[in-house]
């Protein structure tokens, strides 16, 4: 007799709760620990898509090996933003003159700086501005603000100085922007202007180079710090009060004079507690203590111990190492912790290459770090350059098809913008937004500031005489 469809009643340990098992249960604990650690990045990504409970399962992991790859620090979002970098990017030309309208610009000084929120760009005089325009001053140099979100136009700021450096300080919502030349420099808010005037300072050609926080700025005059603290009090004159002056050199270092043809460079760490300063041939980090106002040299590098022919006229901090490029037309690296140099040159172009004569003038290159992941500008450029500067492989450029950038020497500036992760190129001639979109929302972002900006650009080929700001904004409804 067979006992084939015959029912046998389970044991009570059998009918049990302890003995339903789920997968994620078999796999928490010690066995999805080693399971794990033979994952790669690959069977990562198909691990994700099994449950969220899954992806909890896999976090550190994800960290573990974004950290070796790039160098980033968040795990899987970071692979995400290193990825898209690979990708080919969204490209948008702003339409200056049809969008605020502002008209040429000073060559070889416009820049731009960002905190997120706000992105404040230099413009040269009005007189070239469309005549439907209204302005903050006839007579002063304008300065645009465009939202940090979506790049849409949002006001234009009167500047007593013309300006060819810029920082912006405060809190999100009552930013101070800062401006500077060569013999003075100015923050405003709104109507209330303050000038701290620097005459009879040595002059450096394109402007005191400076940075901003919420809290502090930082202004490099010769080869001294200057650091001023952010007035938040509304009864107070002062938009800006001083509070320290510290010598940037060796104690028993040379203090050059006339500092006219030295490049000097400032740029901020990812979170804005340290920065790196660089005065010619010496790099030096520093640390900002907020509460007691204060500026702490934690580190120095003589760049000429390591090769008397190098002279650093941009730098970067990034995590782990700092970045310079320098007048021999390469990218050094330095760990950030030793001083040790690495032995990566970083360079795009030869100097042999035909399509870049050794009679060019050679302008600092521009950098953005984020883990080992570096992007610069390029001495071509028409080029974004994606570096592994712990390898020092180029990972990718890209082509930008700026035909307006003739022997590659006008681009004067780049910021990253984080909301878009993206990045703002300035140069004499245009600006253009390169998007490299990590999701949909941002993906949509970028199209439809495209097509805001090509909408922009028909009205003013056609000479249709419609408002501007109108079309300027049709597209942002989305946000």
């Amino acid at each position: 007799m067979s006992l084939a469809g015959q029912k046998h009643p389970r044991d009570d340990l059998d009918q049990s709760e302890e003995t339903i098992i789920g997968l994620y249960d078999l796999y928490a604990g010690d066995l999805s620990e080693k399971m794990l650690s033979y994952a790669s990045i690959d069977d990562l990504c198909k691990f994700d898509i099994l449950s969220k409970k899954f992806q909890a399962l896999a976090e550190s992991r994800w960290k573990e090996l974004v950290y070796e790859e790039t160098g980033m620090k968040i795990g899987k979002a970071d692979w995400v933003k290193y990825k898209s970098f690979l990708r080919e990017p969204i490209s948008v030309e702003l339409v200056d003159e049809a969008d605020y309208g502002y008209g040429t610009t000073f060559a070889g000084t416009p820049r731009v700086t960002t905190n997120g929120s706000i992105v404040v760009m230099t413009t040269d005089d009005t007189s070239d501005n469309l005549e439907e325009r209204t302005y903050p001053s006839s007579e002063s140099e304008v300065i645009c603000v465009r939202d940090g979100y979506s790049l849409n136009f949002s006001r234009l700021v009167s500047s007593p100085i013309r300006s060819w450096m810029l920082a912006i300080c405060g809190r999100i919502g009552s930013e101070i922007i800062i401006v500077s030349n060569c013999i003075q420099v100015a923050a405003i808010r709104g109507n209330d202007t303050q000038i701290i005037s620097r005459e009879g300072l040595p002059q450096p050609g394109n402007g005191f180079p400076l940075i901003g926080c919420e809290t502090h700025l930082i202004i490099c005059i010769d080869n001294c710090l200057i650091l001023h603290r952010v007035e938040t009090d509304t009864a107070s004159e002062e938009l800006l009060s001083f509070k320290q002056s510290v010598v940037a050199a060796r104690k028993n270092g040379p203090q050059p004079q006339d500092v006219f043809d030295v490049p000097i460079s400032i740029s901020w760490g990812s979170d804005k507690s340290s920065f790196v300063y660089c005065h010619d041939t010496e790099i030096s980090i520093w640390s900002l203590d907020v509460a007691n106002d204060t500026l702490d040299k934690v580190k120095f590098i003589d760049v000429a111990g390591d090769d008397e022919d190098i002279q650093i006229d941009n730098v970067a901090l990034g995590d782990d190492y700092i970045i310079g490029s320098s007048t021999d037309r390469d990218i050094h690296v330095w760990d950030r912790y030793t001083g040790e140099k690495l032995p990566n040159v970083l360079c795009d172009i030869e100097e042999e290459d035909d399509r870049l004569s050794p009679d060019d003038i050679i302008r600092e290159l521009h950098l953005w770090c984020h883990g080992h992941i570096l992007i610069s500008s390029s001495h071509l450029g028409n080029k974004l350059c994606i570096w592994n500067v712990k390898s020092g492989v180029l990972l990718k450029d890209h082509s930008l098809e700026l035909d307006e950038l003739p022997d590659g020497n006008d681009l004067t500036d780049l910021a990253f913008l984080p909301h878009l992760n993206g990045f703002l190129l300035v140069t004499s001639h245009l600006t253009t937004f390169i998007a490299f979109p990590t999701n949909k929302r941002q993906e949509s972002m970028a199209k439809s500031m495209k097509r805001r900006e090509e909408s922009i650009k028909r009205v003013l080929l056609l000479g249709v005489g419609e408002d501007f700001h109108a079309h300027s904004s049709a597209s942002d409804s989305d946000y």
